[in-house]
């Protein structure tokens, strides 16, 4: 019996490149009683492989979900309110101070709704992905250094390398942290390096450093900040804030 791989309705292109079918032609051709075991990659919303798998399991046929943990993080670890948008599953400890993810793309994401170009997944995608897991692992696994829960994340460095195409495959991230200190009543300090995989090696890497702040202490810093930053956009165009008002325009320097 055949394999197919399964991708998400929109990586055409990669499909056409390596025989992969799209998840809604997988499950057309359950529907009609074909046979063939499906193998599902990336750009499958959890949705149509729940249908997939359930069709194939009822026709006697293989549907194999090669992620470890195909069930997203969800809301509160990967701070996207749309599941299309969270990209990882739940980071779990492979070694002490080493975890892992895996990646779970649907082509309905935020950052592939305008366009995709070629077989591979987007950088921006991958930068995304390792967002949110830096996030999740300082939030859901440092506890007992009293991170803060929903607290405010300051990046303070992210640098990232790409060393060979992604595409709509299985695909699984590690983060190696290195620093996790409570340098202040209020903040966790976090340093990691984060790699990302698919079967045909490391894809790309990302050094990242951050603190996790406490809500309470920053956000009133962060407004008088804000306001800091609106006074200087007035003074470097000659005028005060006083001088304008909700439906007056703003002279521009040198109009």
């Amino acid at each position: 019996m055949d394999v197919q791989l399964v991708t998400g309705n929109r990586f055409k292109d990669f499909a056409a490149a390596s025989g992969a079918i799209s998840a809604q032609t997988a499950i057309d051709r359950l529907l009609a009683g074909e046979s063939c075991n499906l193998v599902i990659g990336q750009g499958v919303s959890e949705q149509d492989a729940n249908v997939i798998a359930v069709l194939g399991a009822a026709a006697g046929h293989r549907v194999a979900r090669p992620a470890l943990d195909h069930r997203r993080a969800g809301r509160d670890v990967c701070h996207k309110h749309h599941p299309e948008n969270q990209l990882i599953s739940a980071p779990r400890r492979a070694e002490s101070d080493i975890f892992e993810a895996d990646i779970l793309v649907d082509d309905r994401n935020e950052i592939l709704s305008d366009h995709l170009t070629g077989c591979h997944l987007q950088g921006m995608l991958l930068i995304e992905a390792t967002r949110q897991m830096f996030i999740a692992v300082g939030e859901t696994q440092y506890e007992h250094l009293g991170v803060p829960t929903n607290g405010y994340v300051v990046f303070d460095r992210l640098t990232a390398g790409f060393e060979q195409f992604a595409f709509p495959l299985p695909t699984w991230i590690r983060q190696t942290v290195t620093r996790a200190e409570k340098v202040k009543d209020d903040r966790v300090a976090f340093a990691a390096s984060i790699e990302i995989f698919q079967a045909q090696g490391r894809v790309a890497q990302s050094e990242v450093s951050y603190t996790i702040f406490d809500a309470g202490s920053l956000g009133p810093k962060e407004e008088r900040l804000a306001n800091k930053a609106a006074d200087a956009l007035f003074s470097s165009l000659g005028i005060s804030r006083d001088d304008v008002t909700a439906d007056q325009p703003v002279p521009m320097a040198g109009a």
